[in-house]
């Protein structure tokens, strides 16, 4: 059994009521939540009757097998409701669909998906648009920023579900001005976007938690599972938004028996709809108990000083100080320096020098603000032979090649899946966007997807080109029907029958991606229900990559590079954090309001406490920007914290360019 500290036994033993635990980086809160659980379940608490909510499913699974092991009762990661607002939304709505006029089988539009629908919503609503209209992807963005920030309880009480705009018309003034004009040809692709994910039985993200809190609103009296959750808790609270928090607020409304655990000073997620707000108000808003957990278990004393210092600039925060028993090694270094070039030839170094030490590529990250602040060190690393990965770009589960064999299953499971059938209908030669959907309309029209020989009506819109491929296709989806086949077998039926001959023809890497698809296939051996792999498909698909890349580059040291929101939640003995120059962080974008500022901030104090034994800071004041190199100065985040916390090397004749001097030479 682990042992707790005092500030953390007080936390296990809080019983009834609501509380807020501010738990500082590293300071054990994955520990507190299990044991409070086991806490509970030892006292005699139903394990059905709790409710740990993450924000992501790994995390979920882990703390589940947590307190099964503290209380020996192996059960129990089955018995207690457990993973991620969307995962736990989705076997909610799975029971209850028929209430909001869904069936139990929809299907979950991931973020691709979700685009492609898009695409055929302005289609339809407006035909051809202009060169500077918004693509999908701006347009997904958009929806997706408007509900997450705007959509609150008034507007789902108000409204009915095709007419919630929830504040698109302030979301584009505010944030895409150049769209502003064409907020009616917006308004009605909203509108058709919505309707045809209705007709196509068919979420996204952000109807899970819609409809999440729309049936507790509205249907709540008749949903026992409710009924049934008594203790609910809560990780990384600082990150939930506005919907997340109104959930909460209606799961935990008799028996107030809600302990929210998060870090106010690692909220950095508000581009993507988080509220600062729901962590900073829940005191007042819940009367509740509040909580502190200062000491960390991860960095020495020094790293802390720093960090301490740094989001001590904060005004909107709970205060704490951050302290380690652990032995300081070196204070923290700081390089004043005045290009790129000069920046990766540091790192790099500095790299060499430390793996010389034994410690391994696999224990050191560069983090930094924007991807581009990587690129002279990605150029300087390759010519010195040092592995790294990027912790970027399109995910795992979300490359083409794999969302063309996943449609397949996504047609199994959910007949008139419309963005399914698109994928799996252009794979055919001869078919394009309109034959796929006259083909697709032929299966709304009949109110059944009869994939026969004799289907007069769908034949006539086969091209005469497209047959022998559109029988071959016939003929893989009778394989994919026949009972008993298991998910793994449907995706290998899949390539061998129709996809091997398009990867080979269409793709220049297509050994890479076809040893991706064997990947798939043993990932899908993992499940034998076609729902359960598809939701994990999903709901986790950030989860999987990771693993796969873990998979993949065990065997060899490599370096991380990645950017800060990244690399939030993950700890090396080695940190670089690189691009400490005014305007590239804190960005120029985030200089105003304060609020926004303070929210950088609070993203180099993730950046600094992700650091186990040593961190390095990197400040240039030549920067890349827009493809052109620009003379700042050092980010003012290096100039607040004292020099003395600091090994500071200083570049002859820069020294003067820190921010202070700069501000007091140039007009802003």
């Amino acid at each position: 059994m682990e042992v707790l500290n005092s500030a953390q036994q007080n936390i296990v033993s809080h019983y009834h009521g609501p509380a807020l635990v501010i738990a500082g980086a590293g300071s054990g809160k994955t520990r507190v939540i299990t044991h409070r659980v086991a806490e509970l379940i030892r006292s005699g608490i139903d394990p059905s009757t709790i409710m740990l909510l993450t924000f992501t499913n790994k995390a979920a699974k882990e703390m589940a097998n947590r307190v099964a092991q503290a209380t020996n009762q192996q059960k129990i990661e089955h018995a207690m409701i457990h993973g991620t607002f969307h995962s736990v939304a989705n076997r909610f709505l799975r029971r209850h669909a028929k209430l909001l006029l869904y069936e139990n089988n929809f299907s979950i539009l991931d973020s691709s998906d979700s685009r492609d629908l898009l695409k055929a919503a302005v289609a339809e609503s407006i035909g051809k648009p202009s060169k500077n209209f918004p693509k999908a992807a701006v347009l997904q963005n958009i929806f997706s920023l408007a509900f997450n920030q705007n959509c609150d309880v008034a507007t789902l009480e108000r409204t009915e579900y095709l007419q919630r705009y929830f504040d698109l018309e302030l979301l584009v003034e505010q944030q895409y001005p150049h769209f502003y004009p064409l907020i009616p040809e917006i308004r009605m692709i909203h509108a058709s976007y919505r309707h045809k994910k209705r007709r196509n039985n068919a979420l996204d993200f952000d109807d899970l938690l819609e409809n999440w809190l729309d049936l507790l609103l509205k249907k709540q009296k008749s949903l026992p599972w409710v009924e049934q959750i008594q203790f609910i808790l809560v990780d990384e609270y600082q990150d939930t938004n506005k919907v997340q928090a109104s959930i909460l607020d209606r799961l935990a409304q008799e028996h107030k028996n809600l302990m929210v655990v998060g870090d106010d000073a690692q909220s950095i997620y508000s581009w993507r709809g988080a509220n600062f707000k729901n962590i900073l108000d829940f005191p007042v808003r819940y009367n509740a108990a509040v909580y502190r957990l200062e000491q960390n278990y991860r960095s020495t004393p020094d790293i802390l000083a720093l960090a301490n210092s740094s989001i001590n600039q904060n005004k909107e925060q709970f205060q704490k100080e951050l302290y380690s028993l652990l032995p300081n090694l070196e204070r923290p270094a700081l390089y004043r320096l005045y290009d790129l070039e000069s920046e990766a030839e540091i790192v790099v170094g500095r790299i060499l020098e430390l793996k010389d030490q034994n410690i391994s590529l696999n224990e050191m990250s560069v983090l930094y603000r924007n991807h581009v602040q990587s690129a002279t060190l990605q150029v300087a690393l390759t010519q010195r032979g040092i592995p790294y990965i990027v912790r970027s770009g399109v995910q795992f589960f979300e490359q083409a090649h794999m969302k063309d064999i996943v449609s397949f299953l996504k047609i199994i499971f959910n007949p008139l899946d419309e963005i399914a059938w698109m994928r799996v209908l252009k794979l055919i030669p001869g078919v394009g966007n309109t034959t796929a959907q006259k083909i697709f309309h032929v299966f709304l029209e009949q109110k059944a997807v009869r994939l026969t020989f004799d289907n007069v009506e769908l034949q006539k819109k086969i091209p005469k080109k497209a047959k022998v491929a559109w029988e071959q296709l016939l003929i893989c989806f009778k394989r994919l029907l026949e009972e008993g086949t298991t998910p793994s077998q449907m995706v290998a039926i899949v390539y061998q029958m129709i996809y091997r001959d398009y990867l080979f023809v269409s793709y220049e890497n297509a050994v890479q991606r076809e040893a991706d698809i064997a990947y798939l296939e043993e990932f899908a051996g993992k499940y034998k229900s076609l729902e359960r792999l598809l939701n994990e498909l999903s709901l986790v698909g950030t989860t999987a990559i990771k693993d796969y890349e873990a998979e993949r580059f065990q065997e060899d040291e490599c370096l991380t590079l990645t950017t800060i929101h990244q690399a939030k939640g993950l700890e090396w003995n080695v940190v670089f954090v690189i691009g400490l120059t005014e305007g590239q962080f804190p960005h120029q974008r985030c200089l105003e309001p304060p609020s926004r500022l303070e929210e950088e901030r609070r993203l180099f104090y993730v950046a600094m406490t992700r650091a186990r034994r040593y961190l390095t800071l990197t400040a240039p004041i030549v920067s890349s920007s827009f493809g052109a190199n620009t003379l700042s100065s050092r980010s003012r985040f290096i100039e607040e914290c004292p020099q003395t916390l600091m090994s500071c090397v200083t570049t002859p004749g820069t020294e003067d360019m820190s921010y202070s001097n700069y501000k007091a030479r140039f007009t802003f």
